[in-house]
């Protein structure tokens, strides 16, 4: 994993969640095809807006907790926190230019 993008799991969601006032969680799964064709796009968001938000992957072969309390059914889903709450999410293959700017809108603005 990039240094860039923080690997979460269910034993440290919450504490991830803590220590960042801005953060943008990942679910994926290895074995999603369209997860692999939008990791570019966000490792890529990651590096942009490093030192705006905090980047994180969460693996849901790895990690069942996390998901299911957030009911998240579709890989890749992308949920948006500010200070420890979810404010935005997008789910699926979608246009790198609307994940940035839901990223934008949603986080960055004051």
């Amino acid at each position: 994993m990039s240094e860039i993008l923080v690997e979460v799991t269910d034993k440290d969601f919450e504490s991830f969640l803590d220590r960042n006032e801005i953060a943008v969680v990942e679910f994926w799964d290895p074995w999603c095809s369209i997860c692999s064709e939008m990791a570019p796009v966000y490792e890529e968001l990651a590096r942009k807006y490093a030192g705006k938000a905090v980047f994180g992957k969460l693996n849901m072969r790895e990690s069942r907790k996390v998901p299911d309390e957030y009911e998240v059914y579709v890989t890749p889903t992308f949920i948006f926190f500010k200070n420890g709450r979810e404010v935005h999410r997008l789910g699926g293959l979608m246009d790198p230019e609307k994940l940035e700017e839901d990223l934008k809108e949603r986080l960055l603005s004051p």
